[in-house]
């Protein structure tokens, strides 16, 4: 398996109980809670999970063209669909493929599933079965949601209408992550569980207009929504044998939003022979290698139309594509995210340009 491509599979992601989240810690900076469930809990969790948290995005099949098989919505995406979920060696029957989870009211799925389950699953990366969760599940960044929206997404998955879909166990080396196994390359040390990223780590807006408004979007993007967690250099691979794990977090926190992951461009639906083989993500922060001279408005139009200012598609499979959900986030959150982008501190990180579309309409 080559660098390369363990890099573009890990690009996307059993603690002690939770303590008390109720709101995510900030900081000292006040925040406009106002976007925690509220009384329509189902309406707020389906709006995480299939917009905000993208939590369908990685559990809901591509069809053959790329686009999102929605009668198969959160069913499960496997190696065994159209277009693979991951497949870290295809060329070798029975290594590589990992499949995400069936969220759905099946049997195969949650339906005799505990809500406390669900729960540690989304917050602690535990598997209803005790084990752990391969970290390409973002339990790490999902462990500061709050309480509220944590519950609302639980409240959501129960409405999921059932699809009859077992989920293929995970093959070599992906399985390794709970077998102890000292020369595994995915954890590489034993077994794999991402430690949640500290709040702390997570940069505070530097004088932005709007100072709660880009706290909450702060939260937003890097605790309900996983703009951090693909915008975030990774963290480089341990030598083989190397007694660390290979993830204390995932991404590596003390370059936060300099960009620089990788995906293969099949499990972002962009099939078009133009896109190259990996998408890089962008240096979203306002460096001269970044987003400098971007306004707030600029950035939430690249986020939520897939443009540039000069009319250029951006090639994510989040902004403006044929799947993209950030076209259906709400005014107000687009706009509070925009403005904590537009307010981030600078990083030197030129990520390059290496896939630009053509002009938006």
């Amino acid at each position: 398996m080559t660098r390369a491509l363990v890099v573009a599979i890990l690009a996307s992601t059993t603690f002690a109980a939770c303590g008390d989240n109720k709101h995510a810690p900030t900081d000292g900076t006040p925040v406009d809670t106002s976007f925690d469930a509220g009384p329509d809990k189902v309406a707020r969790g389906r709006y995480i999970a299939n917009t905000l948290g993208v939590c369908s995005f990685c559990h809901t099949p591509l069809n053959p063209d790329g686009s999102r098989n929605l009668t198969r919505l959160l069913a499960g995406w496997t190696c065994n669909d159209p277009i693979p979920f991951v497949d870290a060696d295809p060329a070798t029957v029975g290594v590589g493929c990992l499949s995400s989870r069936n969220l759905t009211n099946s049997a195969s799925g949650l339906k005799n599933v505990t809500d406390q389950q669900i729960r540690d699953a989304i917050r602690n990366g535990t598997r209803t079965d005790g084990k752990k969760l391969v970290p390409i599940m973002p339990y790490w960044i999902f462990h500061n949601m709050t309480d509220d929206d944590t519950d609302a997404v639980i409240a959501y998955l129960r409405t999921v209408p059932g699809v009859d879909n077992m989920v293929p166990p995970n093959e070599p080396p992906w399985n390794d992550i709970n077998d102890n196994n000292l020369a595994a390359p995915i954890c590489n040390g034993g077994t794999c569980t991402a430690t949640p990223i500290d709040v702390a780590m997570i940069p505070l807006p530097v004088n932005p207009p709007d100072m709660l408004s880009a706290m909450r979007g702060r939260y937003l993007a890097s605790m309900v929504g996983l703009c951090v967690d693909c915008h975030t250099p990774d963290l480089p691979p341990p030598a083989v044998g190397a007694p660390a794990p290979f993830f204390p977090t995932p991404i590596d926190t003390t370059r936060t939003w300099a960009g620089g992951r990788t995906f293969p461009k099949q499990q972002l639906g962009l099939l078009d022979p133009v896109y190259p083989d990996f998408i890089t993500t962008r240096n979203l922060t306002p460096h001269a290698t970044g987003l400098l001279g971007y306004t707030s408005a600029q950035i939430a139009a690249a986020i939520a139309e897939g443009k540039d200012p000069q009319g250029k598609g951006v090639c994510a499979a989040t902004h403006g594509s044929g799947i993209s959900p950030y076209a259906a986030l709400d005014p107000q959150d687009l706009t509070d995210i925009a403005n904590y982008i537009a307010a981030l501190p600078p990083i030197d990180n030129d990520t390059g340009l290496n896939c630009m579309g053509p002009t938006v309409p």
